[in-house]
């Protein structure tokens, strides 16, 4: 089978590695490859498997799952594997799963903080999606419905799940203004259109205006870039009109939180999403921070979501409520620009690498 590592600038690639790239990661170098490994070993009637699954991963997304610095960390000569989003194909079952069966198709329910799927299991691993046969433990899959593509599958179980319990967690409500930022990423377009299944008039907020005919597709009544002055003065402005906006919905809080919670209204809800890759910590928050205060708003941060968030999301996308945007597709020794593209701020929706064709 086929898998995708990375490891630090100076690290020797694993036997059977194909180094394909070598990029730039948050100020770090790290070489990406493509591995060949053994087949996962399965044994369905081992009692170990009773409760597991293999499946073999169609295509796959990097969703939380991009690699830091493997430099930086203990083991700096170790590649690991990386991804945390897939779409795949059940290939056998243990002998106590009843849900699933072999020829379905399914894809992660990401949990965080991990936790034990049942009482003797290890921790769940979320962080090797580009791992072409696995073997899963049966709580961890959601079998999708027919009729769902590889692509809009692959980009579902961070982006839908995380997008969903946002707006849930915000309790947007019939009427409520809502702003998203980070607007074209996956998770932003999925919480536009969830906002908008709640009932609330959403407008957003990104770098560039790249996503605006997308954003304006999906029902945004109207899309705002950071980067131009005028954009941005026009945003305040319809704030002020609206009194603030009732809730802001923000992916990438550490890079827009102390622009947007100005734009939040009294008693507003912010709810922030897992930013990795956002500005220093250590920036100074005083001033964003006691606006919070000052409008009596809640604060709240969201990773990921539960398996009934990932349900919702699925289900809208079946009825075609959802549609999860893909910006591109890659495979065979597409790894650099699979991973360039999936690093791109300016990118509108996710980004897939495939193991076969859909």
């Amino acid at each position: 089978m086929n898998v995708l590592v990375a490891g630090g600038g100076s690290s020797t690639p694993p036997a059977g590695c194909e180094q394909v790239a070598d990029i730039e990661v948050r100020g770090e170098r790290v070489r990406f490859g493509l591995a060949k490994r053994p087949d996962t070993a399965f044994d369905r009637a081992a009692d170990h498997n009773r409760a597991y699954v293999l499946i073999r991963v169609r295509a796959f997304s990097l969703g939380e799952g991009l690699p830091g610095s493997p430099e930086s960390g203990p083991a700096a000569s170790r590649w690991v594997e990386f991804g945390s989003d897939f779409v795949a194909d059940v290939l056998a079952v243990g002998s106590a799963v009843t849900a699933l069966a072999p020829g379905d198709r399914v894809v992660p329910v990401l949990r965080w903080p991990p936790v034990r799927p049942d009482p003797v299991s290890a921790l769940e691993n979320p962080g090797r999606a580009s791992r072409q046969v696995q073997r899963v433990h049966h709580a961890r899959l959601l079998r999708l419905p027919s009729g769902l593509g590889d692509a809009e599958a692959a980009c579902l179980p961070t982006a839908g799940a995380t997008a969903y319990a946002m707006v849930r967690r915000a309790a947007v409500a019939p009427g409520d203004s809502v702003l998203v930022t980070a607007a074209g990423s996956a998770t932003s377009l999925a919480a536009v259109q969830a906002a908008r299944l709640a009932g609330a008039q959403v407008y957003a907020l990104s770098r560039s205006g790249a996503a605006a005919t997308v954003l304006e597709k999906l029902g945004v009544t109207r899309s705002f870039s950071s980067a131009e002055p005028e954009d941005l003065a026009e945003c305040a402005e319809l704030a002020r009109r609206l009194r603030g906006f009732d809730v802001i919905i923000d992916p990438l809080w550490r890079s827009n939180f102390r622009t947007a919670v100005k734009f939040l209204g009294f008693s507003g809800r912010y709810v922030a999403g897992h930013d990795p890759s956002g500005e220093d910590v250590a920036a100074d928050w005083a001033a964003a921070t006691g606006s919070l205060v000052a409008k009596n708003a809640s604060f709240a941060g969201q990773r990921l979501g539960t398996r009934d968030d990932l349900q919702a999301a699925v289900d809208d996308l079946t009825a075609g409520r959802l549609e999860m945007p893909v910006d591109a597709h890659f495979r065979g020794a597409d790894v650099g620009p699979f991973v360039l593209s999936s690093l791109d701020p300016h990118r509108t929706g996710g980004v897939i690498y495939a193991f076969t064709e859909e």
